[in-house]
Parts: structure tokens; sequence; C-alpha cells
């Protein structure tokens, strides 16, 4: 699949996720990223890449909110056809999900209240001289350099 492919199907799928989450929280996305992949015994390139983009959400959900945010999500995956699991030994409140045509979604929520949003899509080209969705822009950052990832805005239905 070309990079612009990927792109909006990664868009879709973090759509997707948030599609039946009411009210909706605010949020951010990642610059993509492109990995190549590689196996076998001497670890070479399989000759394709899995994209990847993560969406971040900036409005705070109450810990008593967790499970209403991820039965939105949840509702809204089975409702595309998704197949939904819960990590085998997470510790912390995540799903993730596969779509039809093998494409994966998933949320985890952080111990300082961070909530991630990672979509990924596979077999896009290897291209090593450039991005392979362009020129990126940079990430929000935080005084301290950090990602800026943690939430700060509160919502009457989310926050409290």
């Amino acid at each position: 699949m070309p990079p612009e492919q990927a792109l909006q199907r990664l868009n879709a799928l973090l759509d997707d996720s948030l599609a039946r989450v009411q009210p909706r929280p605010q949020y951010w996305d990642a610059w993509p990223h492109s990995t190549e992949q590689s196996g076998g015994i001497d670890d070479h390139s399989l000759g394709y890449a899995t994209a990847t983009r993560d969406r971040y959400l900036m409005t705070k959900i109450a810990p008593a909110k967790y499970p209403t945010l991820l039965g939105m999500i949840e509702q809204g995956w089975k409702a595309k056809g998704y197949t939904v699991a819960t990590p085998a030994g997470s510790t912390l409140p995540a799903l993730t999900a596969r779509t039809p045509d093998g494409n994966s979604v998933s949320i985890t929520i952080y111990e300082l209240g961070n909530i991630d949003i990672s979509a990924a899509v596979s077999r896009i080209p290897v291209i090593r001289d450039r991005d392979p969705f362009g020129t990126p822009t940079a990430d929000p950052v935080m005084a301290n350099g950090n990602l800026d990832i943690i939430p700060r805005y509160d919502d009457p239905f989310w926050s409290h």
C-alpha cells in the first residue's frame, strides 16, 4: 500500500476509535512512523515496512470513567467488525483490536492518566532516503522537552 493510502487508513483507524465516544475528548495526533520489518536467522529485510500513528487524548479522564471510555471504544470497534481483545498480562486498562483486513489499533491508559490510541498498518514500501509521509512536523513537547502527552483539559463529563 502506498504511504498516502497508509496514512488515510491510519487516520480512519484512529477516527473509528473515537466514533462512539461522546462527548468527544480533545486530542492530538503524532507524526506517523514507518518501521522496516526484518526477520529470519540473519535478520534480513522482509521488503516492507509497517506504518504507525499515535493519538494522545488531552482531555482529563477520571479513573471512574475509564470503563465508560473503553466500553464506547469497544462498541465502536465491534460495530466496524473489528476483533477486540484485552492484552494478555497487561496491568493497565487497555484494549486491542484487529480489523478484518489485518490492521490493528489499541488503546492504553497509563498510570499518570495519559491515554494513547495507536494504529498500525502493514506492507508499505521501504523508503530509506526520506520520510514516506512527507516533511515531518514537530510533535508538541513540554517545557522539559518530554512529549506533551499529559492530559490538561477538564470536561464536565469525563474529568469528574
